[in-house]
Order: structure tokens, then C-alpha cells, then sequence
């Protein structure tokens, strides 16, 4: 394959590799990059339904479902950068040139206040599984990330991790519970109604 000559990427060129393909890639710890798959329509889909119902509360601007680029740090050798389901940008990152310029976040910069992860299917040993419940959740931590959801369709359960003095704490709801949100405590949505959506 000819990115596999590439020399070692930073975040930066990354961002502006372009190999005249159409073919979306994710940057490594090591700084290679490798081809990623496109979300499945489910996971889209569950994406857009939460953002319709962010964008009533705050502007629509902010809220990027699956355009997003995030400079991350590596959890081993894994990736350093994601592309989260749903992001709610604060107001202060619409300034930026990396947004204007490429849709991207690079570290360094104030943490977004929302994030929000489809899981895929498969199992707890399963990549998809580990992705968004261990390792995302890790970077996210690591980030300042006050608000952290994973939207989990296979288990019909919303897990919101919220940032207590650096650590995610984890409340899970299933059914017809309403999910609290700090973020957004005038949000009424329960499991049911996001995934029978």
C-alpha cells in the first residue's frame, strides 16, 4: 500500500494528507495511518437524532455530528485522533482557524462540552466494545471532557460519564428512565424514545 512508505505523521499533516483517494484514515500513536470504515447507517442515523435534539436548545453550529477531527492521546499504540459520533463544541472553538480551516481539534485547546459514541456491535472483548467503553472513554478523561455519552443500541442503554474532579463517573439508563444530563438539564429524552426513534 503507498501510505505504508509514508514517512511518520504529526496531527497536523495528518489533517492535511490527501492521496487523491477517497478513502477516510485515522493517524496511529506511531503516526501511520491506516483506512478507516464509514459508520454504518444505524450509527448515523442514532447521530442525527441526537443532534435534532440538541440543536433546539443551542445552536446548531455547534453541534458536529460525525465532521469533527480530534487530536487525542494515544491509549498504547492505538489511535491519535477520533472522530466522535457527536460533538457540542463550546461557542469559543467557532474562532479557531483549525475549525474554520479543517473541522479539527487539536489538544491543547478547551475541551468541547459534550461528546457522544454509538457503539457498534459486538461483545465486551470485541474492539467495537472496548473502543467506546474503555479507550475513548480514557482520552476523553484525559481531555477535560465534563460530558461523555455512549449510546449503546445492542444493550438498549445510554451510559452518561460525567467529569467529577478529573474522573468520568458512570450512571447508566435503560427503558423509559429519564437520562440526566448536566449539560443539558432541560433535555427529556429516555432510551426508548432515542433508539425507537
Amino acid at each position: 500500500m503507498a501510505q505504508a512508505k509514508l514517512k511518520p505523521l504529526t496531527f497536523a499533516e495528518y489533517l492535511n494528507y490527501d492521496d487523491s483517494s477517497d478513502i477516510r484514515y485515522d493517524l496511529l500513536s506511531n503516526g501511520k495511518i491506516i483506512p478507516v470504515l464509514n459508520e454504518s447507517e444505524e450509527n448515523d442515523y442514532l447521530a442525527m437524532v441526537l443532534f435534532m435534539k440538541l440543536s433546539v436548545l443551542i445552536s446548531f453550529r455547534l453541534v458536529k455530528p460525525h465532521t469533527l477531527t480530534m487530536e487525542v492521546e494515544p491509549v498504547g499504540d492505538r489511535y491519535k485522533n477520533c472522530r466522535p459520533d457527536l460533538v457540542v463544541l463550546e461557542p469559543e472553538h467557532l474562532q479557531l482557524e483549525s475549525i474554520i480551516k479543517q473541522n479539527a481539534l487539536p489538544l491543547g485547546v478547551i475541551p468541547p462540552q459534550f461528546i457522544a459514541e454509538v457503539v457498534s456491535p459486538g461483545n465486551e472483548s470485541s474492539d467495537n466494545y472496548r473502543r467506546d467503553y474503555e479507550w475513548k472513554r480514557q482520552q476523553y478523561e484525559q481531555w477535560g471532557i465534563p460530558e461523555y455519552w455512549i449510546l449503546d443500541p445492542m444493550r438498549s442503554q445510554v451510559s452518561v460519564l460525567t467529569l467529577v474532579n478529573g474522573i468520568y463517573n458512570d450512571q447508566c439508563y435503560s427503558g423509559d428512565q429519564v437520562i440526566v444530563s448536566e449539560t443539558f438539564p432541560t433535555l427529556q429524552l429516555t432510551p426508548n424514545s432515542l433508539f425507537d426513534s
